[in-house]
């Protein structure tokens, strides 16, 4: 049996231990918060009942709130300070504390928020969670109203410089094409040669206009889907016969083969938006990949009531450091043939946009070797009917 002096020198130890430990957490929970407190992001932490946890310096100096005004209060009140603006993140929130199950630490959430003084603010949404318990969340605010307002000002200038260039290259194509017809006279072959090229480049810096205006639109929302059913077979195969065009036309030899499935049933979409992706999609395998080579176009049933399309080539590929922002607007890879061809880093981005809007999903797959090409795929859901604008 242990003596009195025993227990007392065992308890001690163990009280000493204990001690020892809570010290090391406070330490530990202490240090966690200065971190918090002083990094340039508002952090907002709320608790498995929603209540406010942490608010720091930087949460006040962006949302303009005092700490003593929202610790310790629920999120209800943070809500009613901001009213609809806050509204799908804070029921991310409610969604997650009410249904622990679906809040994984793989789940994040972000937006955009337009405060009613005019300043937007970024937020990043995570759960906190050990094992299987719900802990509550986290929220990182972050001030863009500049990134916001240069982003606007960005848009704004491409789009007035691209309509301003779009009446003198209707000029120039419009009288380009009356010369080539001889309505001035007949011309020598180095004078076609010459007119010719200007109209193939003045055709180029068209699409390349359009290209900025489209994504000026998108931007401004001012871009509308007139949806019905449409046959994405008729689509590719006038796609490929622009490009078959274009391959004369720019003496580059190329094969341009189109396989369609059969019985493909119609999908939903905007004929000449997906028109526009599908020719952007092609016009790339032509750009980047040498004479000689294939493109080729597959239509086929996913069996999911969608409908898929394949865009193959075999050029240059995508190196594996530029795969991750191949979607970027104004982004282009430093190949030499990417370098020297005519182009806005624009077409894969709206494409991109343009499928998501017909609630559709785009992605792509390279080796990124040379020769290897890509493989560009777009999917459309098939038609229930219906014409909408959108």
């Amino acid at each position: 049996a242990l003596s009195n002096a025993e227990v007392f020198n065992l308890i001690r130890d163990q009280s000493e231990r204990l001690g020892g430990m809570l010290r090391e957490q406070q330490i530990e929970a202490s240090r966690s918060r200065a971190i918090l407190e002083a990094v340039a992001d508002g952090v907002v932490v709320t608790d498995a009942n929603n209540s406010i946890t942490l608010f720091n310096a930087s949460a006040e100096r962006i949302l303009e709130l005092k700490n003593a005004d929202v610790a310790g209060q629920s999120l209800d009140r943070f809500l009613g300070m901001f009213g609809r603006a806050a509204r799908t993140w804070s029921h991310k929130i409610h969604e997650w504390s009410s249904n622990p199950q679906n809040a994984t630490e793989a789940e994040t959430y972000s937006e955009q928020i337009g405060l009613e003084n005019g300043r937007v603010v970024s937020v990043h949404l995570a759960p906190v969670a050990w094992r299987s318990d719900f802990l509550g969340t986290v929220s990182i605010f972050r001030d863009i109203t500049h990134e916001v307002q240069v982003d606007r000002l960005k848009s704004e200038f491409v789009a007035n410089v691209s309509h301003e260039l779009r009446t003198p290259m209707t000029s120039i194509k419009g009288y380009v094409e009356i010369m080539l017809m001889g309505a001035t006279g007949e011309l020598t072959a180095q004078q076609k040669h010459f007119l010719d090229v200007v109209k193939t480049n003045t055709e180029r810096l068209s699409v390349l206009v359009n290209d900025l205006l489209d994504i000026s639109r998108i931007e401004a929302g001012r871009v509308t889907l007139s949806v019905q059913p449409l046959s994405l077979a008729k689509i590719a195969e006038n796609v490929a016969a622009d490009l078959r065009r274009r391959s004369q036309e720019e003496n580059k030899a190329m094969s341009v083969e189109v396989e369609i499935a059969d019985n493909l049933p119609p999908v939903s979409g905007d004929v000449e938006r997906i028109q526009q992706v599908l020719a952007h999609l092609v016009n790339n395998g032509f750009n980047y990949s040498p004479d000689n080579s294939t493109v080729r176009v597959r239509v086929f049933p996913t069996g999911e009531d969608e409908i898929q399309v394949d865009v193959s080539d075999e050029g240059i590929g995508i190196e594996p450091k530029d795969q991750s922002r191949i979607f970027q607007r104004f982004y282009r890879g430093d190949d030499p043939l990417v370098l020297a061809t005519a182009g806005t880093g624009l077409g894969l981005a709206i494409s991109k946009i343009l499928v998501e809007m017909h609630h559709g999903r785009i992605w792509f797959h390279s080796s990124g070797m040379r020769g290897e090409g890509s493989v560009f795929s777009f999917t459309l859901p098939v038609t229930k009917g219906e014409e909408e604008q959108v």
